[in-house]
């Protein structure tokens, strides 16, 4: 946590945990969101002006910030389990692993991150499955930023000195893929859902995803939010802006990144890195 980590700083309260009204951020430097920023000469100065358009979107990096209002939990209950206010549920353990030589028993080896639970009457049970997903970020540190934002002549927002960028490949394939890919299987062989929470941004980062037209086809229900404010408004609030129906294999595709290409393509490109080699070492010899 921040205040364990920077103890001069403190507690720093996070607006957004709306499970835990009172909870404290868990980022050193309290950024839970990026967006790219262009340098404007205004009076003198370099400030930084958001770039108009998708490539100036704000792109979440904690998944905290996806808590807003409990908005997520009352769309993903609208839209999967036909109630705006499901019962949520933690950490629910659902892989064990098997026995060990000596007999003991497994140990919980997988957790369903989040459940959302329909609240009815009948005696079955109507839920799904819940994963928040933020965007890796990667660059140089904040710390520049931070002093120039202390200075008490400082009432505008400084152009960055350090450069960062989100990292999707470490956010999408090397962390979302695989969750999906362990936990999806099992929810499909029990005929239940996975809900999966990303931004406009980090959706557009994805490859290409072939849809199914109804939730009955799908294993996977994409809610993909953005973040919207008002002229004036320093504070953008979270609006849902797309759902989408995908299977597993499908999201798979996607998130990798691309397709394989045709057979003679690929053979081709190993020809010419044979070549290349060749000729490398022809060079080297005549020399």
């Amino acid at each position: 946590a921040a205040a364990l980590a920077h103890p001069a700083r403190g507690s720093m309260p996070c607006p957004f945990q709306a499970l835990k009204p009172d909870a404290a951020c868990t980022k050193a430097g309290g950024v839970c969101s990026l967006r790219l920023y262009a340098a404007e000469e205004q009076h003198g100065r370099r400030v930084a002006v958001p770039v108009a358009g998708p490539p100036g979107y704000l792109r979440s990096t904690c998944p905290y910030r996806f808590h807003e209002q409990r908005l997520v939990f009352r769309w993903v209950g609208e839209h999967i389990l036909g109630d705006p206010d499901p019962l949520l549920v933690t950490e629910v353990p659902f892989l064990e692993a098997p026995p060990s030589s000596d007999n003991e028993g497994g140990d919980d080896v997988g957790r369903i991150d989040m459940v959302l639970v329909r609240q009815t009457t009948q005696p079955s049970m109507d839920w799904v499955a819940l994963e928040i997903q933020a965007v890796y970020f990667s660059g140089d540190a904040m710390r520049q930023e931070f002093v120039a934002l202390s200075k008490p002549d400082v009432d505008w927002l400084v152009f960055p000195s350090g450069r960062r960028r989100p990292d999707y490949r470490s956010s999408g394939p090397k962390r979302l893929m695989p969750q999906l890919q362990i936990k999806v299987p099992a929810l499909r062989r029990w005929g239940k859902k996975m809900a999966v929470v990303v931004d406009r941004s980090f959706f557009d980062s994805i490859g290409d995803m072939d849809d199914v037209s109804d939730i009955s086809n799908a294993d996977i229900a994409w809610f993909i939010v953005r973040f919207e404010s008002a002229a004036g408004n320093r504070q953008a609030t979270m609006v849902l802006d797309e759902v989408r129906y995908t299977t597993l294999e499908r999201s798979v595709e996607g998130l990798t990144g691309g397709r394989p290409v045709p057979k003679p393509v690929f053979e081709q490109r190993i020809s010419d890195k044979l070549r290349s080699r060749l000729a490398a070492a022809v060079n080297d010899h005549g020399s």
